[in-house]
């Protein structure tokens, strides 16, 4: 009877004792491979080079997952993902930012016609500069065209060549000019037409109770917003 107790207690004395301290720290790296049979051992096994695999601790617990390593391709896509994505959020944020300027700027729409048709006059204006200079040398031509009658049958002076050859250039930039300036007009329009309908969307927003950025502006805003 005492040996059969002092057995027992031998026993569960070993049961009891904790597992040596190489074997409470081991590692186990597992992974699977493409017939989807799963390899395991102490030191990564070689079929798991280059694939995902697991770190499964003494206690059988996965520890940390290791994702296979990216292709070349994969690599790229994942950059060009990346940079879309900040791209478009740079565009968020500057729509953010364009849309609070405007609503700081103007206080209603009329401001913002009030602004486009000042804009227009200064353009106006400035080819009606132009149109001026336009007319003086329009008038320096028919002068030099009447010189040069005196030349139809001999050798013109060299003088005269150069001055109607400047003469033309002259007119030709002059006009250029004007025409930009025309075109220019009209892309001012196109820009507050585009400002006041976006505008009318925030302003919309906010009425209803929408994110849309908060700010006062004056009634008669004299200046675009940035």
């Amino acid at each position: 009877m005492m040996l059969r107790l002092g057995s027992a207690l031998l026993l569960s004395s070993v049961a009891t004792f904790p597992a040596p301290a190489a074997a409470q720290g081991r590692t186990t790296y597992c992974c699977t491979d493409d017939g989807g049979k799963q390899t395991c051992s102490d030191v990564l096994p070689k079929q798991c080079y280059g694939r995902a695999y697991r770190e499964i601790n003494a206690q059988g617990v996965t520890t940390r997952r290791i994702d296979a390593p990216l292709t070349a391709e994969q690599r790229a896509q994942k950059e060009a993902d990346a940079k879309k994505a900040k791209e478009e959020e740079a565009r968020r944020l500057e729509q953010d930012r364009r849309n609070r300027a405007l609503l700081a700027t103007y206080a209603t729409e009329q401001a913002i016609d009030y602004v486009r048709d000042r804009t227009v006059a200064d353009i106006e204006k400035a080819i009606d500069g132009l149109r001026v200079k336009q007319d003086e040398l329009a008038k320096r031509k028919q002068q030099l065209d009447t010189e040069a009658e005196f030349y139809k049958k001999k050798p013109m002076p060299p003088q005269l060549q150069s001055q109607m050859r400047d003469n033309e250039i002259e007119m030709k930039a002059q006009q250029a000019a004007i025409d930009g300036r025309q075109k220019e007009i009209g892309a001012v329009r196109a820009r507050y037409e585009e400002e006041k309908t976006r505008y009318r969307e925030l302003t919309k927003k906010k009425a209803a109770g929408g994110t849309g950025a908060t700010a006062q502006g004056p009634a008669g805003a004299d200046s675009r917003p940035r």
